[in-house]
């Protein structure tokens, strides 16, 4: 057998190098006790009756040694023998208790020179860590720990011994738990109350100078500094506290060469202990930055509306454009819940325009529970996009003139009813904090009456300025969470269709404060439960529609069927005067004029409640609807979305009225041939937001084809609201039999639930502007009554022999999340609208079964 033969590789004859030293004995969490000077100047501890008592530490040793001639030898004189070395540390305590030493720094100074390491002591190298936890007077940290790394060193004639320092091993301070309480966040719950957070220091110390100098960081007197500090402090980031934390701890002393902050926000998530982020900087790498001050922050014990909250701004990008012509884009939240407050409403976007302030366009109406004081009627809440070249202080002072001088606001107590209230939300991406205006609005990431509105107006990628993360992003959070009854009965909204015809009495005479109100359609455009599928009946007085031509030619006949409408429940009687038939000879505008014009006149002559019944009229024609209008009209459905006449637009806007927008293509004579939906994406110069996850039933093509129908659709709203039409005014219909084949028919019906969520961003080459028009919580019309693609699947030639298939169709729109529903077959699609909204929406008898 060979034999081995083992041999050190270490010369022992001299002093071993530091890096030839690889083995290690440990000794860990010695107790020891110590009177520190600096440790009665901390302001958290009460002062004993003696000044300098001992305070209990723990000391920890790693000393570098090689263990080759020891465990060759197995001869104690080539080992360092821990425990005489924890009697030494134990008997210095002993011999030095009147002592009192500087610093811990101090301590551990003496400790390596005068025990650890010395002439006599067989360890040439040591990391020494001190710790001192917090005592039971001193509750704001765990503990402070000082690591010292230390090695002998003797002059070449070997008669004189020094601890020396490693070179670039410099000391290491740690501040660990050091408790808090601040106000830390952009969320008003955030403003309103501190805040606890937790931090983790880490300073890297020059033990070169501080030994030299004696000048030891006083790390008692930084914790007071760091704790008081923070304590004033309102950062809406944890990352400015951090940082601000690290430029105020290199501030306390040039010996600071590193430090390391960590905070813990420890009561934001309920599914985790807390969230936070580290820094860690080098002094070498950091430029000088002015310190963030702050005024001492006294939280008012008033309600919300009178408290003024401060954001510290740290943002240089959010500047105001010096340029006096440079317009802003601002967004505008209105509420109202006394008087008529469509009236209201209308009054104040007239006079924000009057006042430097154009309205570019509104979000849907939506009815909210009241927030903050419950007992008081609901609100009518809603966004406006407007541009002006006011001042974040002057827009402020004259929506306050609007509030209060013109609608004549009255504030009996903060959160109470109001005829109008109007708050900036966002002016561009500014910042703004000033005593009395906070820009982006404090409470909007709590209401959803705001963000809901808010995410109608502005793409899913547009940024809170503050949080820097999508505001559709802070919605969908909103909609998740638990309500707080006592802030709010429910954050669910319904949206409103306006009918501005005919406004309601007072409903609530002996209420302080009365509510006049305003007709309206109201859907639920997020469960889809609280509000049941609205029938739109078809009364057609034309003699050659493909349905039912003719049959209610007669005035009679026509006020007959309107009743028998009314009793079977439907919700909206559609008047046609002019068959929309593909290919159909087109009357002219007078003849279409006095076809619907006495019935109309006719049915507001009726008695109650028949002539109180919501009637539209399936128009075209701009003249045609406005007469409709003057005659009693409620709602103007057009199946060209004002292709066929733009100025059907200004007859909108004017009147105010629901506004059916059908999707189709070329005319009556053309559009059967205009049925291709590919997409050439070299010219697609849009940027379109769908979630194709959510439509995994879909195919590929399917998707191409809807997405096509949405997008022309959402022009044609552009359109129509760059000509003053409201968001709130329109009703969708992705237009069935029209403009596609029976594929594209079946396609538009399964593909509802898309074309509702759809979204998109229209560049205008022209302009070098980009418009948002998003589909998203706008009620949605389905008309597939009697259609052609029924009879071909059906084998049904003759149009009202396709009853069934028209049911069976009608259930599936309900399924798919269609509004309203239109029909020729009124007492079969009532019942199928029953059995759909009790299957779909868990509605029976308009009433919810949840």
């Amino acid at each position: 057998m060979e034999k081995i033969i083992m041999s050190p590789s270490i010369n022992f004859t001299t002093s071993p190098q530091l890096e030839e030293l690889v083995d290690t004995v440990v000794v860990k969490n010695l107790k020891y006790k110590a009177k520190l000077l600096n440790y009665k100047c901390t302001a958290h501890t009460k002062e004993s009756t003696n000044s300098f008592d001992a305070v209990p530490l723990t000391i920890s040793l790693n000393m570098k040694t090689s263990f080759w001639k020891a465990s060759l030898s197995d001869d104690l004189k080539y080992s360092i023998n821990y425990a005489v070395m924890c009697r030494n540390i134990l008997d210095y305590c002993d011999k030095s208790s009147s002592k009192i030493y500087k610093s811990l720094e101090n301590l551990g100074e003496s400790l390596l020179r005068d025990v650890i390491i010395n002439e006599k002591s067989p360890c040439t190298f040591s990391e020494l860590k001190i710790e001192q936890k917090a005592t039971n007077e001193n509750k704001n940290y765990d503990s402070i720990e000082l690591t010292l790394n230390r090695y002998s060193e003797t002059n070449t004639e070997g008669n004189q011994f020094s601890v020396k320092q490693l070179e670039s091993v410099p000391d290491i301070v740690r501040i660990n738990g050091l408790k808090l309480d601040t106000i830390i966040g952009i969320f008003k719950e955030e403003r309103l109350a501190k805040q606890p957070i937790i931090l983790d220091l880490e300073l890297k110390v020059d033990n070169e100078k501080t030994s030299t100098t004696a000048n030891y960081l006083n790390y008692y007197d930084l914790i007071d500094k760091v704790h008081n500090y923070l304590e004033l402090s309102n950062f809406k980031t944890v990352e400015a506290l951090v940082l601000n934390t690290s430029n105020l701890i290199f501030l306390q002393s040039k010996n600071i060469i590193g430090c390391k902050v960590a905070v813990l926000k420890s009561e934001i998530l309920e599914f985790t202990d807390g969230v936070g982020v580290t820094i860690d900087r080098e002094r070498e790498n950091v430029t000088e930055a002015e310190l963030v001050s702050f005024q001492k922050n006294e939280l008012s014990s008033a309600s919300t509306d009178e408290i003024n909250f401060s954001l510290t701004n740290l943002n240089s990008e959010t500047i105001l454009n010096e340029s006096k012509d440079h317009e802003y884009t601002v967004y505008i939240a209105f509420g109202s819940n006394q008087g008529n407050q469509l009236e209201n409403i209308e009054i104040a976007i007239q006079s924000l325009n009057e006042r430097e302030i154009k309205v570019k366009t509104t979000s849907t109406l939506y009815m909210s529970k009241p927030m903050y004081y419950l007992d008081q009627p609901d609100f009518v809440n809603g966004v406006l996009k407007a541009s002006t070249k006011l001042s974040p202080s002057d827009l402020l002072k004259s929506l306050k003139e609007i509030e209060y001088d013109v609608l004549k606001r009255v504030k009996k107590f903060d959160n109470g009813p109001r005829s109008i209230d109007l708050d900036i939300i966002l002016y561009d991406n500014l910042i703004v904090s000033e005593p009395d205006l906070n820009i982006p609005h404090i409470s909007m990431l709590e209401r959803s009456f705001v963000l809901c509105p808010l995410c109608e107006l502005v793409p899913p990628d547009y940024l809170h300025p503050v949080t820097a993360e999508p505001i559709h992003s802070h919605l969908d959070q909103l909609l998740k969470t638990s309500v707080d009854s006592s802030i709010q009965e429910s954050i669910d909204l319904l949206s409103l269709v306006p009918l501005p015809r005919k406004q309601i009495q007072p409903v609530d005479k002996d209420s302080k404060s009365v509510t006049h109100g305003f007709r309206r359609l109201e859907f639920d455009m997020f469960t889809g439960e609280k509000t049941g599928t609205k029938l739109m009946g078809i009364l057609n007085v034309t003699p050659d529609s493909f349905s039912d031509g003719g049959l209610n030619i007669s005035l009679n006949k026509a006020l007959q069927t309107v009743k028998e409408m009314y009793d079977e429940g439907v919700d909206i009687i559609d008047i046609g005067g002019c068959s929309t038939r593909p290919g159909s000879e087109q009357p002219l505008p007078d003849e279409e004029l006095n076809r619907v014009l006495p019935i109309i006149k006719a049915i507001r002559e009726l008695e109650a409640p028949y002539c109180d019944v919501l009637l539209s009229i399936d128009t075209y024609r701009a003249s045609i609807a406005e007469q409709a209008i003057l005659a009693g009209i409620d709602i103007i459905n057009d199946i060209s979305s004002g292709t066929f006449d733009e100025e059907m637009f200004e007859v909108v806007a004017k009147y105010g009225v629901p506004y059916v927008m059908s999707h189709t293509r070329g005319d009556i004579q053309t559009m059967s041939k205009l049925v291709d939906y590919s997409r050439d994406e070299k010219n697609m110069n849009t940027i379109e937001y769908i979630n194709r996850n959510e439509y995994e039933y879909l195919s590929d093509d399917e998707i191409v084809i809807s997405c096509e129908i949405a997008k022309e659709l959402s022009q044609r709203i552009q359109s129509a609201i760059s000509r003053g039409v409201k968001r709130w005014q329109i009703i969708t219909d992705p237009g069935i039999g029209f403009a596609k084949n029976l594929k594209q028919n079946l396609v538009t019906i399964r593909a509802t639930r898309l074309i509702k969520s759809y979204s998109i961003l229209l560049k205008d080459e022209t302009t070098e502007t980009t418009e948002f028009i998003s589909l998203k919580r706008l009620p949605i019309l389905l008309g597939p009554s009697r259609k052609k693609f029924i009879g071909t699947l059906t084998d049904k030639t003759v149009a009202k022999d396709r009853t069934i298939g028209t049911c069976a169709t009608v259930m599936s729109c309900i399924g798919y999340g269609a509004d309203v529903v239109r029909a020729h077959d009124y007492r079969e699609v009532r019942e199928v609208c029953q059995m759909g909204d009790a299957i779909y929406k868990r509605r029976v008898n308009n009433k919810s079964l949840v």
